[in-house]
């Protein structure tokens, strides 16, 4: 009986490919393209531990990026970069410098979750998003001697975004009333679906303008 159960596993360990489609199947990297699935945390959960499916799901994203071999600083260097450029949505500055695990997840952000919000909220697109940036060879502010995951180029600060219809949110408009703060809110709640870590106003002062949006992390969302 044990047997055949090992034969089982191994027989579907060898096919499963014929049956189980690459949305669902954890073997396969990540697609950009795709629906959000309940192998879509765990895909990304991968991404931080194998550079080829990290590279393998950034080939599917519709935004620019360029890659660079080097970059950064000499106290902070850093390898296999990526400089993102805007896709439908624009980026204000232009573009910004990431790993390419923040890439990744920021190209779900912007199709899966940053868009399709603003459309639920407001009934039309998303034009533009503006950004404090991303790389800067630093420490966390409030803890001197732990480096920042700004310093790895694994995070981006959010501080606005531009609707088609020209009305702007910063995300200091956090606690206003209207519809400015619910959609923000709702804005922080999806974004922890896609980063490892999300910090808002709801953090700490130091973030009362922006959302710092973290590849890594495990799931801290304030």
């Amino acid at each position: 009986m044990i047997l055949l159960f090992v034969a089982a596993l191994i027989t579907l360990a060898v096919f499963h490919r014929r049956w189980l489609s690459p949305a669902y199947d954890p073997t396969q990297p990540l697609d950009l393209r795709a629906a959000w699935t309940v192998m879509t945390p765990f895909k990304l959960r991968l991404l931080s531990s194998s550079p080829e499916l990290c590279h393998a799901a950034l080939l599917t994203s519709s935004l620019p990026v360029q890659e660079h071999a080097r970059s950064g600083t000499e106290t902070c260097p850093l390898q296999d970069v990526f400089t993102v450029g805007g896709g439908n949505v624009s980026l204000l500055p232009a573009s910004f410098l990431a790993s390419c695990n923040l890439a990744v997840r920021w190209s779900l952000f912007e199709t899966q979750v940053a868009g399709p919000v603003t459309q639920a909220t407001f009934h039309t697109g998303l034009a533009r998003i503006r950004h404090v940036g991303s790389f800067a060879c630093r420490d966390v502010r409030d803890r001197p001697g732990a480096q920042s995951s700004h310093a790895t180029a694994d995070a981006i600060d959010v501080s606005a975004f531009v609707l088609a219809d020209g009305r702007e949110f910063p995300v200091s408009a956090w606690n206003a009333g209207g519809a400015a703060g619910p959609y923000l809110h709702r804005m922080r709640d999806q974004a922890c679906r896609v980063f490892g870590t999300v910090l808002s106003p709801d953090y700490n002062s130091l973030h009362a303008s922006h959302f710092h949006l973290q590849a890594t992390g495990f799931g801290l969302c304030r």
